[in-house]
């Protein structure tokens, strides 16, 4: 099953649809199916939280929906509530080649604020900055869990998007570069893990501007889908719609400006189009401090 949301037109309501091929059916009667909430809300997207539940409605909705063209639809994010951004850190072979590795360097961390879908596009708010793309797997937890050990890792994901990490270069904290809004890029769906026979075994492939950027695969991560999974919820316990960025090899990065296109594809996952675009540049105040800038 491959879940998105979307618009049919800009600053229109936001839709949930099941993909077919290159066409979407709206399925968003289904929300209605979701239990009442009263504060304090539990944690986590609600709609992840009861994908299983609501899988035979979508595919009802879905037999009485008439089929849009993908290519005439707005696509957003399609996580609407991520509690928590979690990026891998040195999760590539040359890094372990290099001494490192992820269960010593840790996670960083993203802002959920900084979720975004392809027709949102990447804003550079600091143009003045370099900003970098990381083109990585998205994987959504589907069930709260904590400590769980590789071997259940997979009761506990919903499915995998393709991932953005775009983060700023800079002196400052490393998650304060990858906070920015529309820094958490992810799309063009949903794909239920279902439909993924080996998330361990998926070539990607990223250009800018139909220039190659990134060309690789998810077998050369160091922690596959599963350790992932069982290294961040050995530290946190993980809620359903948190999303593990998998890390991607440093030598594939690269900077993007106004006015370029990322295209990003991913074996079983789709392919995106995100545009880049300006934003205003640095507004706070930073008398002094221009040399360490």
């Amino acid at each position: 099953m491959k879940i998105c949301r979307y618009q049919t037109v800009p600053g229109g309501p936001i839709l949930v649809g099941l993909v077919e091929g290159d066409t979407v059916r709206d399925v968003s009667a289904v929300a209605d199916l979701l239990p009442p909430l009263r504060w304090p809300l539990p944690p986590g997207d609600q709609f992840i939280a009861n994908l299983d539940r609501l899988r035979p409605a979508m595919l009802d909705c879905a037999v009485k929906a008439a089929p849009v063209p993908l290519a005439s639809v707005l696509l957003k994010c399609p996580v609407a509530n991520p509690g928590k951004f979690l990026c891998g850190a040195g999760n590539f072979t040359e890094v372990l080649a290099a001494g490192g590795h992820p269960r010593r360097l840790g996670l960083l961390f993203k802002m959920t604020s900084a979720a975004a879908g392809p027709a949102d596009g990447v804003t550079l708010r600091w143009p003045e900055r370099v900003t970098f793309h990381e083109m990585e797997i998205a994987i959504v937890i589907g069930r709260e869990g904590t400590e769980i050990a590789a071997a259940d890792a997979f009761d506990h994901i919903a499915g995998y998007c393709i991932g953005l990490d775009m983060t700023m270069q800079g002196k400052e904290f490393p998650s304060f570069g990858k906070s920015f809004d529309s820094y958490g890029m992810m799309g063009p769906w949903l794909t239920t893990k279902d439909e993924i026979a080996d998330p361990d075994n998926l070539a990607f492939r990223l250009t800018v501007n139909g220039q190659d950027r990134q060309v690789d695969s998810t077998n050369r991560l160091v922690l596959g889908i599963a350790a992932l999974v069982e290294h961040v919820s050995s530290i946190m316990t993980v809620h359903p719609g948190d999303v593990i960025f998998s890390g991607t090899p440093p030598s594939s990065v690269g900077p993007v400006v106004p006015g370029d296109v990322m295209f990003a594809e991913m074996e079983g996952l789709g392919s995106m189009t995100v545009a880049v675009r300006g934003g205003p540049g640095r507004k706070t105040p930073m008398e002094g401090m221009e040399a360490s800038a």
